[in-house]
């Protein structure tokens, strides 16, 4: 409710202005409960070597939603857990398997009215073996699975804070061919029982282009002092 009232003054007032607005929209939900879903990958799932199928033979056919390996398979054993009251994720290393990791699988709505998207998210080891890895991809409508963005690190023990803008040929590429689905997978793999990551600020943000039209302007100048009204009277 906040995200949205703060959007329609801004919008509001910007248009009065006589300022063409661009508002950023946080499009990730909020991070949940973390539902348990296997895949025997051959340690791809957590590392480097993840391929657009094995995204999609582990989210691909399931709800929207949080995911975390859960040990079935090759992985062998580990899950990451989420902590929903300060929306930040623990990754754990596990000694002695091929990794453990994290995926979300979302719907972006009305993808055509935003001119750009990007995707953040600030990792901090608690010690400084293993390796990590984040990747993020789009389904066609051919139900192909392209990949945006991937990264990969060796722990050194210091945070590892990621941001990356979308091209504006992947952003074209995605409003032409894509489902209006995406895929954010963050793994761990190599590293000591015990040195566990906090994943924290995950973000997928996209820029809408808003005209300037007067009468617009004062529609949602309107519709906003109304709101703060209702929150007043609630209050």
């Amino acid at each position: 409710m906040k995200k949205a009232l703060y959007l329609i003054i801004h919008l509001a007032v910007a248009s009065l202005a006589g300022v063409a607005a661009a508002a950023t929209v946080e499009l990730m939900p909020d991070i949940g409960a973390m539902t348990g879903q296997g895949y025997n990958s051959a340690g791809r799932l957590a590392g480097d070597g993840i391929t657009g199928d094995d995204v999609k033979n582990w989210l691909g056919s399931r709800a929207d939603g949080w995911y975390t390996t859960t040990g079935n398979g090759d992985m062998r054993w580990g899950s990451a857990t989420s902590n929903t009251e300060d929306q930040t994720i623990n990754l754990p290393s596990m000694h002695g398997t091929a990794g453990v990791c994290f995926g979300l699988k979302m719907t972006i709505e009305n993808i055509q009215d935003y001119s750009g998207l990007s995707f953040s998210m600030n990792l901090t080891p608690s010690g400084t073996t293993g390796t990590y890895t984040y990747s993020v991809w789009y389904e066609t409508t051919d139900g192909e699975m392209v990949e945006l963005c991937k990264g990969t690190r060796n722990n050194d023990g210091s945070p590892w804070n990621v941001h990356y803008d979308l091209t504006e040929d992947q952003l074209r590429a995605m409003k032409e061919n894509g489902n209006g689905k995406a895929y954010a997978v963050v793994g761990s793999s190599g590293g000591r029982g015990g040195d566990n990551a906090t994943v924290e600020d995950l973000s997928l943000e996209g820029t809408l282009a808003v005209p300037e039209p007067a009468a617009a302007s004062l529609s949602l100048l309107g519709l906003a002092a109304m709101m703060l009204r209702r929150r007043r009277v609630r209050a």
